[in-house]
């Protein structure tokens, strides 16, 4: 079995495989590779170039035959920065997401070049603390946030953006000689577009960020309202499977999960706005079915964006 410090290897169906993100590594999201009979497609590129690198490794170690798309669901760092690694095959995103991407990730990178210094401070400060700790569960959380931090920093050193060489607007149908799949724009919802991959043939959909599985989805960079839209579409394709950008794969009731989060959030945001604008978001308590997703400051960090947008 292919093994990557980077991503577990899920096999989902027969030519399909879900690379899920490990909590240390460096691809922050889940990718997939699709096995289209006479090539490959892969979904998602992750977080930095060091993971790209492995996913195509990995395309290769499981179908041994040419890759040929390569898909970016949406304009993220997370799913776009392994790109680099498959300037020879065909990258494909809608023509939104392509612009985002060109507008974006350049100034992110020189941003982060520009503060190359601070990170290899908090590198040495925290290999410091790591070396004075004694308490084990400390120690751990320690390691896991310095070996974040050094993915980060050969990121930095070594990614090249690579933007998509072909752009599509609402949808394109991707041929092979085991199966054919889809590439449908649902327009606004995790961000300004969002690409999901449709096989009809096996019953699954990879939908990117606008479904995450036991983790707070960011609101923030989309439409909330636009993204409840989205859902109702993903919803009416009757998948069996659903692949999100973070988490493990799910069944399509796990959409309604998501439904609620939203339609939750916006209720609370707008009581606040009504009762006192001015109460602060962190004395909010997290309601009890999303007390134990995983990354609950991005919880707070909607709340914001909610009550900022109400406010408008």
């Amino acid at each position: 079995m292919f093994h990557s410090r980077h991503f577990n290897c899920v096999p989902i169906t027969e030519g399909i495989y879900v690379l899920e993100a490990k909590e240390q590594g460096g691809a922050m999201s889940n990718a997939g590779l699709i096995d289209m009979g006479d090539h490959t497609l892969i979904f998602d590129t992750f977080n930095t170039p060091q993971a790209g690198k492995d996913l195509r490794e990995a395309a290769l170690y499981f179908f041994n035959q040419p890759i040929k798309y390569i898909i970016n669901s949406h304009w993220h760092g997370d799913h776009v920065r392994g790109n680099q690694h498959f300037s020879e095959e065909l990258i494909v995103s809608s023509s939104t997401t392509r612009e985002l991407m060109m507008k974006t990730q350049p100034e992110w990178l020189n941003r982060m070049r520009n503060l190359l210094p601070n990170l290899d401070e908090d590198i040495l400060k925290l290999n410091a603390s790591i070396d004075h700790e004694h308490h084990a569960l400390k120690q751990k959380e320690l390691s896991s946030e310095l070996s974040y931090l050094l993915e980060i920093k050969e990121s930095i050193l070594t990614l090249k953006v690579t933007l998509p060489q072909l752009t599509y607007d609402r949808k394109i149908t991707l041929h092979g000689s085991a199966r054919t799949v889809e590439l449908l724009s649902v327009g606004a919802a995790h961000t300004d577009c969002d690409t999901i991959l449709y096989s009809p043939s096996d019953s699954i959909a990879f939908v990117g960020d606008i479904v995450a599985v036991h983790n707070h989805p960011l609101l923030v960079d989309g439409d909330p309202i636009s993204w409840l839209e989205a859902l109702t579409f993903i919803e009416s394709l009757n998948v069996d499977l659903l692949v999100p950008g973070h988490g493990p794969a799910a069944s399509s009731p796990y959409i309604q999960q998501i439904r609620q989060y939203i339609n939750d959030l916006i209720s609370i945001s707008k009581q606040m706005v009504v009762e006192n604008a001015l109460m602060d978001v962190n004395d909010i308590e997290i309601p009890e079915p999303y007390l134990h997703w995983k990354f609950g400051s991005i919880f707070y960090r909607n709340l914001e964006f909610l009550i900022k947008t109400a406010n408008r």
